[in-house]
Protein backbone atom coordinates (compact mmCIF):
# COMPACT_ATOMS: atom_id res chain seq x y z
CA UNK A 1 0.00 0.00 0.00
CA UNK A 2 2.81 2.37 0.93
CA UNK A 3 4.68 1.55 -2.29
CA UNK A 4 1.54 2.27 -4.34
CA UNK A 5 1.11 5.66 -2.67
CA UNK A 6 4.78 6.47 -3.20
CA UNK A 7 4.51 5.58 -6.90
CA UNK A 8 1.39 7.73 -7.24
CA UNK A 9 3.10 10.67 -5.53
CA UNK A 10 6.15 10.23 -7.74
CA UNK A 11 3.93 10.14 -10.84
CA UNK A 12 2.15 13.37 -9.86
CA UNK A 13 5.48 15.00 -9.06
CA UNK A 14 6.78 14.06 -12.51
CA UNK A 15 3.62 15.49 -14.11
CA UNK A 16 4.06 18.77 -12.23
CA UNK A 17 7.71 18.96 -13.21
CA UNK A 18 6.81 18.40 -16.89
CA UNK A 19 4.18 21.12 -16.70
CA UNK A 20 6.61 23.60 -15.14
CA UNK A 21 9.22 22.83 -17.82
CA UNK A 22 6.69 23.22 -20.64
CA UNK A 23 5.47 26.53 -19.25
CA UNK A 24 9.00 27.90 -19.62
CA UNK A 25 9.07 27.11 -23.35
CA UNK A 26 7.28 24.89 -25.84
CA UNK A 27 10.27 23.86 -27.96
CA UNK A 28 8.73 25.84 -30.82
CA UNK A 29 11.72 28.06 -31.62
CA UNK A 30 15.35 27.38 -32.45
CA UNK A 31 16.30 29.57 -29.49
CA UNK A 32 14.72 27.08 -27.08
CA UNK A 33 16.43 24.17 -28.83
CA UNK A 34 13.43 23.40 -31.02
CA UNK A 35 13.55 19.68 -30.22
CA UNK A 36 11.50 17.93 -27.54
CA UNK A 37 13.97 15.76 -25.54
CA UNK A 38 13.14 12.08 -25.27
CA UNK A 39 12.71 12.40 -21.51
CA UNK A 40 9.93 14.99 -22.07
CA UNK A 41 7.76 12.67 -24.12
CA UNK A 42 4.19 11.98 -22.94
CA UNK A 43 2.46 8.69 -22.16
CA UNK A 44 0.25 7.05 -24.78
CA UNK A 45 -2.89 7.69 -22.73
CA UNK A 46 -2.22 11.45 -22.70
CA UNK A 47 -1.61 11.53 -26.46
CA UNK A 48 -4.63 9.33 -27.22
CA UNK A 49 -6.82 11.57 -25.04
CA UNK A 50 -5.48 14.61 -26.86
CA UNK A 51 -6.18 13.16 -30.30
CA UNK A 52 -9.61 11.97 -29.25
CA UNK A 53 -10.71 15.37 -28.02
CA UNK A 54 -9.34 17.10 -31.10
CA UNK A 55 -11.50 14.85 -33.28
CA UNK A 56 -14.73 14.59 -31.32
CA UNK A 57 -16.48 17.92 -31.47
CA UNK A 58 -19.46 19.53 -33.08
CA UNK A 59 -17.39 20.04 -36.22
CA UNK A 60 -17.78 16.31 -36.89
CA UNK A 61 -21.46 16.53 -35.90
CA UNK A 62 -21.79 19.33 -38.46
CA UNK A 63 -20.31 17.08 -41.17
CA UNK A 64 -22.82 14.33 -40.33
CA UNK A 65 -25.62 16.90 -40.44
CA UNK A 66 -24.52 17.92 -43.95
CA UNK A 67 -24.46 14.27 -45.05
CA UNK A 68 -28.11 14.00 -44.05
CA UNK A 69 -28.87 17.28 -45.83
CA UNK A 70 -27.22 15.90 -48.98
CA UNK A 71 -29.53 12.88 -48.96
CA UNK A 72 -26.93 10.35 -47.74
CA UNK A 73 -28.33 7.36 -45.90
CA UNK A 74 -26.79 6.39 -42.57
CA UNK A 75 -24.98 3.48 -44.24
CA UNK A 76 -23.60 5.72 -46.97
CA UNK A 77 -22.50 8.25 -44.35
CA UNK A 78 -20.71 5.41 -42.54
CA UNK A 79 -18.95 4.18 -45.69
CA UNK A 80 -17.98 7.70 -46.80
CA UNK A 81 -16.60 8.44 -43.32
CA UNK A 82 -14.60 5.20 -43.23
CA UNK A 83 -13.13 5.97 -46.67
CA UNK A 84 -11.99 9.40 -45.49
CA UNK A 85 -10.58 8.01 -42.24
CA UNK A 86 -8.60 5.27 -44.04
CA UNK A 87 -7.10 7.83 -46.43
CA UNK A 88 -6.16 10.01 -43.51
CA UNK A 89 -4.56 7.12 -41.61
CA UNK A 90 -2.29 6.39 -44.60
CA UNK A 91 -1.00 9.95 -44.45
CA UNK A 92 -1.05 10.43 -40.68
CA UNK A 93 1.24 7.59 -39.62
CA UNK A 94 4.33 8.84 -41.54
CA UNK A 95 3.48 12.41 -40.48
CA UNK A 96 3.41 11.43 -36.80
CA UNK A 97 6.56 9.33 -37.21
CA UNK A 98 8.74 12.16 -38.50
CA UNK A 99 7.51 14.35 -35.65
CA UNK A 100 8.32 11.76 -32.99
CA UNK A 101 11.69 10.89 -34.56
CA UNK A 102 12.91 14.48 -34.86
CA UNK A 103 11.05 16.10 -31.95
CA UNK A 104 10.47 19.20 -34.07
CA UNK A 105 7.40 21.22 -35.03
CA UNK A 106 6.17 21.22 -38.60
CA UNK A 107 7.40 24.81 -39.07
CA UNK A 108 10.92 24.11 -37.80
CA UNK A 109 11.14 21.02 -39.99
CA UNK A 110 10.07 23.21 -42.91
CA UNK A 111 12.95 25.57 -42.21
CA UNK A 112 15.41 22.68 -42.36
CA UNK A 113 13.87 21.01 -45.43
CA UNK A 114 12.42 23.92 -47.44
CA UNK A 115 15.06 26.51 -46.58
CA UNK A 116 14.49 29.89 -44.95
CA UNK A 117 12.38 31.30 -47.82
CA UNK A 118 10.54 28.08 -48.49
CA UNK A 119 9.65 27.95 -44.81
CA UNK A 120 7.73 31.21 -45.26
CA UNK A 121 5.52 29.54 -47.88
CA UNK A 122 4.80 26.58 -45.59
CA UNK A 123 4.21 28.86 -42.59
CA UNK A 124 1.76 30.96 -44.62
CA UNK A 125 -0.17 27.79 -45.56
CA UNK A 126 -0.15 26.72 -41.90
CA UNK A 127 -1.42 30.10 -40.77
CA UNK A 128 -4.21 30.09 -43.36
CA UNK A 129 -5.15 26.49 -42.57
CA UNK A 130 -5.10 26.88 -38.79
CA UNK A 131 -7.01 30.15 -38.64
CA UNK A 132 -9.36 28.97 -41.40
CA UNK A 133 -10.38 26.03 -39.22
CA UNK A 134 -10.73 28.41 -36.27
CA UNK A 135 -13.25 30.28 -38.42
CA UNK A 136 -15.04 27.04 -39.32
CA UNK A 137 -15.31 25.94 -35.68
CA UNK A 138 -16.33 29.43 -34.54
CA UNK A 139 -19.10 29.37 -37.15
CA UNK A 140 -20.24 25.97 -35.91
CA UNK A 141 -20.18 27.19 -32.31
CA UNK A 142 -22.25 30.24 -33.25
CA UNK A 143 -24.85 27.93 -34.83
CA UNK A 144 -24.87 25.82 -31.66
CA UNK A 145 -25.56 28.86 -29.51
CA UNK A 146 -28.23 29.95 -31.97
CA UNK A 147 -30.00 26.66 -31.34
CA UNK A 148 -29.50 26.76 -27.57
CA UNK A 149 -30.12 30.44 -26.79
CA UNK A 150 -31.63 31.76 -30.05
CA UNK A 151 -28.73 34.20 -30.52
CA UNK A 152 -29.12 35.48 -34.08
CA UNK A 153 -25.95 37.55 -34.46
CA UNK A 154 -23.70 34.76 -35.74
CA UNK A 155 -20.88 37.11 -36.64
CA UNK A 156 -20.57 38.63 -33.17
CA UNK A 157 -20.75 35.26 -31.44
CA UNK A 158 -18.21 33.76 -33.86
CA UNK A 159 -15.71 36.58 -33.31
CA UNK A 160 -16.04 36.32 -29.52
CA UNK A 161 -15.51 32.55 -29.68
CA UNK A 162 -12.39 33.04 -31.84
CA UNK A 163 -10.91 35.41 -29.26
CA UNK A 164 -11.76 33.38 -26.15
CA UNK A 165 -10.47 30.07 -27.53
CA UNK A 166 -6.85 31.22 -27.69
CA UNK A 167 -6.55 30.84 -23.90
CA UNK A 168 -4.93 27.38 -23.70
CA UNK A 169 -2.41 28.19 -26.43
CA UNK A 170 -0.91 31.00 -24.39
CA UNK A 171 0.54 28.24 -22.20
CA UNK A 172 1.54 25.98 -25.07
CA UNK A 173 1.31 22.21 -25.45
CA UNK A 174 0.81 21.61 -21.74
CA UNK A 175 -2.30 23.79 -21.74
CA UNK A 176 -3.66 21.96 -24.77
CA UNK A 177 -3.04 18.44 -23.48
CA UNK A 178 -4.20 19.20 -19.91
CA UNK A 179 -7.55 20.48 -21.18
CA UNK A 180 -7.92 17.39 -23.35
CA UNK A 181 -6.89 14.86 -20.73
CA UNK A 182 -8.63 16.10 -17.61
CA UNK A 183 -11.67 18.03 -18.88
CA UNK A 184 -12.82 17.07 -22.35
CA UNK A 185 -12.28 13.31 -22.55
CA UNK A 186 -14.55 12.24 -19.65
CA UNK A 187 -17.36 14.61 -20.67
CA UNK A 188 -17.55 13.93 -24.40
CA UNK A 189 -17.11 10.15 -24.10
CA UNK A 190 -20.02 9.86 -21.69
CA UNK A 191 -22.20 12.05 -23.89
CA UNK A 192 -21.55 10.34 -27.21
CA UNK A 193 -21.85 6.87 -25.64
CA UNK A 194 -25.25 7.69 -24.18
CA UNK A 195 -26.48 9.33 -27.39
CA UNK A 196 -25.51 6.45 -29.70
CA UNK A 197 -26.70 3.69 -27.33
CA UNK A 198 -30.07 5.40 -27.00
CA UNK A 199 -30.40 5.99 -30.76
CA UNK A 200 -29.47 2.48 -31.87
CA UNK A 201 -31.31 0.87 -28.98
CA UNK A 202 -34.63 2.68 -29.23
CA UNK A 203 -35.10 4.20 -32.70
CA UNK A 204 -36.96 2.16 -35.35
CA UNK A 205 -35.45 1.11 -38.66
CA UNK A 206 -37.68 3.63 -40.42
CA UNK A 207 -35.49 6.34 -38.90
CA UNK A 208 -32.03 4.73 -38.95
CA UNK A 209 -32.66 3.31 -42.44
CA UNK A 210 -34.29 6.43 -43.84
CA UNK A 211 -33.48 7.94 -47.23
CA UNK A 212 -33.40 11.65 -46.43
CA UNK A 213 -34.73 14.24 -48.83
CA UNK A 214 -31.88 16.02 -50.63
CA UNK A 215 -31.68 19.63 -49.45
CA UNK A 216 -28.03 20.54 -50.11
CA UNK A 217 -25.73 19.41 -52.93
CA UNK A 218 -22.78 17.19 -52.00
CA UNK A 219 -21.28 14.44 -54.14
CA UNK A 220 -19.77 11.27 -52.72
CA UNK A 221 -16.25 12.57 -53.41
CA UNK A 222 -17.05 15.84 -51.68
CA UNK A 223 -18.42 13.85 -48.76
CA UNK A 224 -15.16 11.91 -48.45
CA UNK A 225 -13.18 15.15 -48.64
CA UNK A 226 -15.40 16.74 -45.98
CA UNK A 227 -14.55 14.14 -43.34
CA UNK A 228 -10.95 13.87 -44.56
CA UNK A 229 -10.54 17.64 -44.27
CA UNK A 230 -11.82 17.58 -40.70
CA UNK A 231 -9.49 14.67 -39.83
CA UNK A 232 -6.37 16.24 -41.35
CA UNK A 233 -4.44 18.71 -39.25
CA UNK A 234 -1.40 18.95 -41.50
CA UNK A 235 0.84 19.83 -38.56
CA UNK A 236 0.72 16.33 -37.02
CA UNK A 237 4.45 16.58 -36.17
CA UNK A 238 3.61 19.47 -33.80
CA UNK A 239 1.68 17.09 -31.57
CA UNK A 240 3.41 13.76 -32.03
CA UNK A 241 6.88 15.22 -31.36
CA UNK A 242 5.81 14.58 -27.77
CA UNK A 243 5.26 10.89 -28.49
CA UNK A 244 7.47 7.81 -28.49
CA UNK A 245 9.67 7.57 -31.64
CA UNK A 246 8.16 4.34 -32.91
CA UNK A 247 6.19 4.06 -36.16
CA UNK A 248 3.20 2.10 -34.81
CA UNK A 249 3.15 3.75 -31.37
CA UNK A 250 0.92 6.57 -32.59
CA UNK A 251 -1.43 4.11 -34.26
CA UNK A 252 -3.39 3.46 -31.07
CA UNK A 253 -3.84 7.16 -30.45
CA UNK A 254 -5.02 7.69 -34.00
CA UNK A 255 -7.38 4.71 -33.87
CA UNK A 256 -9.05 5.91 -30.66
CA UNK A 257 -9.41 9.45 -31.95
CA UNK A 258 -10.67 8.52 -35.40
CA UNK A 259 -13.13 5.78 -34.39
CA UNK A 260 -14.58 7.31 -31.23
CA UNK A 261 -14.16 10.86 -32.47
CA UNK A 262 -14.58 11.43 -36.18
CA UNK A 263 -16.66 8.35 -37.00
CA UNK A 264 -19.02 8.28 -34.01
CA UNK A 265 -19.60 12.03 -33.91
CA UNK A 266 -20.22 12.19 -37.65
CA UNK A 267 -22.81 9.42 -37.45
CA UNK A 268 -24.33 11.12 -34.41
CA UNK A 269 -24.71 14.27 -36.50
CA UNK A 270 -26.63 12.34 -39.16
CA UNK A 271 -28.88 10.64 -36.59
CA UNK A 272 -29.70 13.92 -34.86
CA UNK A 273 -30.45 15.66 -38.16
CA UNK A 274 -32.79 12.86 -39.24
CA UNK A 275 -34.55 12.70 -35.87
CA UNK A 276 -34.99 16.48 -35.78
CA UNK A 277 -36.62 16.45 -39.24
CA UNK A 278 -38.76 13.42 -38.35
CA UNK A 279 -40.14 15.30 -35.35
CA UNK A 280 -41.07 18.40 -37.34
CA UNK A 281 -37.81 20.36 -37.33
CA UNK A 282 -37.02 22.99 -39.93
CA UNK A 283 -33.89 21.20 -41.18
CA UNK A 284 -31.41 23.75 -39.82
CA UNK A 285 -28.30 22.87 -37.82
CA UNK A 286 -29.47 25.12 -34.99
CA UNK A 287 -32.71 23.16 -34.77
CA UNK A 288 -30.75 19.90 -34.79
CA UNK A 289 -28.70 21.15 -31.82
CA UNK A 290 -31.92 22.05 -29.97
CA UNK A 291 -33.30 18.56 -30.58
CA UNK A 292 -29.98 16.98 -29.53
CA UNK A 293 -30.25 18.81 -26.21
CA UNK A 294 -33.71 17.37 -25.61
CA UNK A 295 -32.76 13.90 -26.83
CA UNK A 296 -29.39 13.21 -25.23
CA UNK A 297 -28.86 15.93 -22.59
CA UNK A 298 -32.22 15.72 -20.82
CA UNK A 299 -33.25 19.12 -22.13
CA UNK A 300 -30.68 20.80 -19.88
CA UNK A 301 -29.38 23.80 -21.80
CA UNK A 302 -26.63 24.43 -19.29
CA UNK A 303 -25.34 20.87 -19.80
CA UNK A 304 -25.44 21.29 -23.57
CA UNK A 305 -23.53 24.53 -23.14
CA UNK A 306 -20.81 22.78 -21.12
CA UNK A 307 -20.47 19.89 -23.58
CA UNK A 308 -20.31 22.19 -26.60
CA UNK A 309 -17.86 24.63 -25.03
CA UNK A 310 -15.35 22.05 -23.77
CA UNK A 311 -15.40 20.08 -27.03
CA UNK A 312 -15.17 23.17 -29.26
CA UNK A 313 -12.32 24.60 -27.21
CA UNK A 314 -10.43 21.32 -27.68
CA UNK A 315 -10.83 21.60 -31.46
CA UNK A 316 -9.83 25.27 -31.40
CA UNK A 317 -6.76 24.39 -29.33
CA UNK A 318 -5.46 22.27 -32.19
CA UNK A 319 -6.31 24.87 -34.83
CA UNK A 320 -4.59 27.68 -32.97
CA UNK A 321 -1.63 25.47 -32.09
CA UNK A 322 -0.79 25.09 -35.78
CA UNK A 323 -1.03 28.82 -36.45
CA UNK A 324 0.87 29.89 -33.32
CA UNK A 325 3.74 27.45 -33.91
CA UNK A 326 4.06 28.71 -37.49
CA UNK A 327 4.36 32.28 -36.21
CA UNK A 328 6.81 31.19 -33.53
CA UNK A 329 9.06 29.61 -36.14
CA UNK A 330 8.97 32.80 -38.22
CA UNK A 331 9.44 35.38 -35.47
CA UNK A 332 10.59 33.46 -32.40
CA UNK A 333 14.23 34.44 -32.85
CA UNK A 334 13.46 38.16 -32.76
CA UNK A 335 14.79 39.66 -29.57
CA UNK A 336 12.18 39.96 -26.78
CA UNK A 337 9.61 38.14 -28.90
CA UNK A 338 6.99 36.33 -26.80
CA UNK A 339 4.58 33.51 -27.55
CA UNK A 340 1.90 35.95 -26.45
CA UNK A 341 2.62 38.09 -29.53
CA UNK A 342 2.15 35.08 -31.81
CA UNK A 343 -1.15 34.34 -30.08
CA UNK A 344 -2.30 37.93 -30.66
CA UNK A 345 -1.48 37.78 -34.38
CA UNK A 346 -3.20 34.39 -34.71
CA UNK A 347 -6.35 35.75 -33.06
CA UNK A 348 -6.43 38.75 -35.39
CA UNK A 349 -6.11 36.57 -38.50
CA UNK A 350 -8.64 34.08 -37.11
CA UNK A 351 -11.22 36.83 -36.62
CA UNK A 352 -10.84 37.74 -40.30
CA UNK A 353 -11.16 34.05 -41.24
CA UNK A 354 -14.29 33.78 -39.09
CA UNK A 355 -15.82 36.72 -40.92
CA UNK A 356 -15.11 35.06 -44.29
CA UNK A 357 -16.54 31.68 -43.26
CA UNK A 358 -19.74 33.14 -41.80
CA UNK A 359 -20.12 35.71 -44.56
CA UNK A 360 -19.49 33.11 -47.27
CA UNK A 361 -22.14 30.65 -46.12
CA UNK A 362 -20.70 27.46 -47.67
CA UNK A 363 -17.06 28.60 -47.34
CA UNK A 364 -16.46 25.93 -44.70
CA UNK A 365 -16.18 23.33 -47.48
CA UNK A 366 -13.40 25.38 -49.09
CA UNK A 367 -11.60 25.49 -45.74
CA UNK A 368 -11.61 21.71 -45.29
CA UNK A 369 -10.49 21.16 -48.90
CA UNK A 370 -7.53 23.55 -48.63
CA UNK A 371 -6.66 22.18 -45.21
CA UNK A 372 -6.46 18.65 -46.60
CA UNK A 373 -4.19 19.67 -49.47
CA UNK A 374 -1.51 22.32 -48.93
CA UNK A 375 0.07 21.68 -45.51
CA UNK A 376 -0.20 17.86 -45.68
CA UNK A 377 1.59 18.04 -49.05
CA UNK A 378 4.46 19.87 -47.35
CA UNK A 379 4.55 17.09 -44.75
CA UNK A 380 4.71 14.44 -47.50
CA UNK A 381 7.68 16.27 -49.04
CA UNK A 382 9.48 16.38 -45.68
CA UNK A 383 8.85 12.67 -45.03
CA UNK A 384 10.21 11.73 -48.47
CA UNK A 385 13.18 14.05 -48.03
CA UNK A 386 14.16 12.46 -44.73
CA UNK A 387 13.49 8.78 -45.43
CA UNK A 388 13.43 8.21 -49.20
CA UNK A 389 15.84 10.73 -50.73
CA UNK A 390 18.93 9.48 -48.81
CA UNK A 391 18.29 5.91 -49.92
CA UNK A 392 17.43 6.78 -53.53
CA UNK A 393 19.83 9.64 -54.26
CA UNK A 394 22.41 9.59 -51.44
CA UNK A 395 21.48 13.10 -50.33
CA UNK A 396 21.07 12.99 -46.56
CA UNK A 397 19.82 16.06 -44.72
CA UNK A 398 20.64 15.78 -41.01
CA UNK A 399 17.74 16.77 -38.72
CA UNK A 400 19.60 16.30 -35.45
CA UNK A 401 19.37 20.03 -34.75
CA UNK A 402 17.26 23.03 -35.78
CA UNK A 403 19.15 25.53 -37.91
CA UNK A 404 18.79 29.20 -37.05
CA UNK A 405 17.38 31.50 -39.72
CA UNK A 406 20.88 32.69 -40.58
CA UNK A 407 22.20 29.11 -40.89
CA UNK A 408 19.25 27.71 -42.86
CA UNK A 409 19.53 27.09 -46.59
CA UNK A 410 18.15 29.73 -48.93
CA UNK A 411 15.43 27.65 -50.57
CA UNK A 412 14.79 24.05 -51.60
CA UNK A 413 13.82 24.59 -55.23
CA UNK A 414 12.35 21.10 -55.92
CA UNK A 415 10.24 21.38 -52.74
CA UNK A 416 8.78 24.78 -53.65
CA UNK A 417 8.05 23.63 -57.20
CA UNK A 418 6.36 20.51 -55.78
CA UNK A 419 4.11 22.65 -53.57
CA UNK A 420 2.68 24.56 -56.52
CA UNK A 421 0.51 21.76 -58.02
CA UNK A 422 -0.60 20.79 -54.50
CA UNK A 423 -1.86 24.31 -53.81
CA UNK A 424 -3.54 24.49 -57.22
CA UNK A 425 -5.28 21.15 -56.65
CA UNK A 426 -6.37 22.23 -53.17
CA UNK A 427 -7.98 25.40 -54.51
CA UNK A 428 -8.82 25.14 -58.20
CA UNK A 429 -9.30 21.37 -58.04
CA UNK A 430 -11.68 21.74 -55.11
CA UNK A 431 -13.78 24.36 -56.89
CA UNK A 432 -12.75 27.07 -54.41
CA UNK A 433 -11.81 29.76 -56.95
CA UNK A 434 -14.90 30.84 -58.88
CA UNK A 435 -12.90 32.09 -61.86
CA UNK A 436 -12.19 28.49 -62.90
CA UNK A 437 -15.66 27.14 -62.23
CA UNK A 438 -16.64 24.61 -59.58
CA UNK A 439 -14.96 21.58 -61.12
CA UNK A 440 -14.09 18.91 -58.55
CA UNK A 441 -10.93 16.94 -59.31
CA UNK A 442 -11.66 13.48 -57.91
CA UNK A 443 -10.22 13.65 -54.34
CA UNK A 444 -8.22 16.92 -54.17
CA UNK A 445 -6.53 16.10 -50.85
CA UNK A 446 -4.89 12.74 -51.65
CA UNK A 447 -4.32 13.88 -55.24
CA UNK A 448 -2.32 16.84 -53.97
CA UNK A 449 -0.24 14.57 -51.69
CA UNK A 450 0.65 12.25 -54.55
CA UNK A 451 1.43 15.10 -56.94
CA UNK A 452 3.66 16.86 -54.38
CA UNK A 453 5.60 13.68 -53.66
CA UNK A 454 6.00 12.75 -57.32
CA UNK A 455 7.10 16.23 -58.43
CA UNK A 456 9.57 16.45 -55.55
CA UNK A 457 11.24 13.15 -56.38
CA UNK A 458 11.45 14.19 -60.05
CA UNK A 459 13.04 17.48 -59.00
CA UNK A 460 15.59 15.76 -56.77
CA UNK A 461 16.38 13.38 -59.64
CA UNK A 462 17.26 16.36 -61.84
CA UNK A 463 19.61 17.99 -59.31
CA UNK A 464 21.07 14.96 -57.52
CA UNK A 465 24.22 14.70 -59.66
CA UNK A 466 24.89 18.41 -59.74
CA UNK A 467 27.90 19.67 -57.75
CA UNK A 468 25.51 22.30 -56.36
CA UNK A 469 22.88 19.76 -55.31
CA UNK A 470 23.10 20.59 -51.60
CA UNK A 471 22.56 24.28 -52.22
CA UNK A 472 19.73 23.68 -54.70
CA UNK A 473 18.06 21.39 -52.15
CA UNK A 474 18.29 24.08 -49.47
CA UNK A 475 20.65 22.26 -47.08
CA UNK A 476 21.47 24.26 -43.96
CA UNK A 477 25.07 25.17 -43.21
CA UNK A 478 25.34 22.38 -40.63
CA UNK A 479 23.66 19.75 -42.81
CA UNK A 480 25.84 20.61 -45.82
CA UNK A 481 28.98 20.39 -43.67
CA UNK A 482 28.08 16.93 -42.37
CA UNK A 483 30.35 14.14 -43.67
CA UNK A 484 27.21 12.09 -44.31
CA UNK A 485 25.51 14.71 -46.52
CA UNK A 486 26.33 12.63 -49.62
CA UNK A 487 25.40 9.29 -48.11
CA UNK A 488 22.35 7.11 -47.47
CA UNK A 489 22.61 7.58 -43.69
CA UNK A 490 19.54 9.02 -41.94
CA UNK A 491 20.25 11.21 -38.93
CA UNK A 492 17.81 12.63 -36.39
CA UNK A 493 17.28 12.69 -32.62
CA UNK A 494 16.09 9.09 -32.49
CA UNK A 495 19.03 7.70 -34.47
CA UNK A 496 21.47 9.58 -32.24
CA UNK A 497 19.74 8.21 -29.13
CA UNK A 498 19.88 4.66 -30.50
CA UNK A 499 23.66 5.04 -30.75
CA UNK A 500 23.85 6.16 -27.15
Amino acid sequence: MVNTEQKTDAHHAAERAALRASLQHDYATAESGGIVPLDRRRKLYAMAALWLTMNCGFGEVFIGFNYQQAGFTLMKSFLVSVAGIVLYFCYAMPAAYIGSRTGQTHSLLARAVFGKWGAFVVAACLLVMGTGFVGFQSYTTALIFQGLFHWQNLMLVGIVVSIVCIANNVIGFSGVVAWARYVVTPIVLLWIAYLMIKAFGTEPSSVLGAHPKTIATMTTMQGIMAILGVCVWGDEPDFWRYGKPSFWWAGWGYAIGLVFGDLMFTLAGWVMAELAVTHGGDGSFANSVTYTTQYSLFGLIWLAFIVSVVSQMAAQDGNYYAAVNALQALFGEIRHWSRLYSCAIAVAVACVATWFVIHGGNTWLDVVNFGAAAVPSATVIMVLDHYAVPRLFRLSRSLKQVPSVSDAGTVNLPAIVAMLPAIVIGTVGAGTINWFGHHYWFLPGPLSWVSAGAVYLIGITLIARSPHALALAGFSRQAAASPDARSARIEDLATLSAKG
